[in-house]
């Protein structure tokens, strides 16, 4: 009887070879996903902001607030809006503000200003939100 034992290594041969090729295909996939990825997705991590202190001037028919921003991040910011509101969230005052770039470790100051008068004595917050969208809050009482 002639057996036919040269056909069963071959098979196997190319078996493995295709099993080798795809598990090459699937790291390359893998690994290719993690160097493709969007740099500026990684900075925008990197950017956050601290409300330090707020100052507030309120005369007749008009308010001023003055916002002191730290870089506590590893990028330079841009703040470019800042608002005031009351407790239940809804907008008082703000909007855009002039550009504001900060460096890592400094402070920056951002001025709010607006003709309606705060009511002395009530809290408001004051959100501050960079070019990038990261945000920053701080609650603070107008002075009698």
């Amino acid at each position: 009887m002639k057996t036919r034992s040269g056909v069963s290594p071959i098979v196997a041969t190319v078996i493995l070879i295709l099993i080798a090729t795809a598990a090459g295909v699937l790291l390359w996939v893998w690994v290719s996903g993690y160097v493709s990825r969007n740099p500026t997705a990684q900075s925008a991590l990197d950017e956050r902001i601290k409300v330090e202190a707020v100052r507030v001037e309120v005369k007749t028919n008009s308010s001023k607030v003055t916002v002191y921003v730290r870089n506590v991040g590893s990028v330079t910011v841009n703040i470019s809006s800042g608002y005031v509101l009351d407790v239940n969230g809804n907008l008082i005052m703000g909007g855009s503000v002039n550009s504001t770039l900060v460096k890592p470790g400094e402070v920056g100051s951002v001025i709010i200003s607006s003709e309606q008068e705060l009511i002395k004595g009530n809290l408001y917050i004051v959100k501050i939100v960079t070019q990038r969208g990261t945000e920053s809050l701080y609650s603070f009482v107008v002075p009698p």
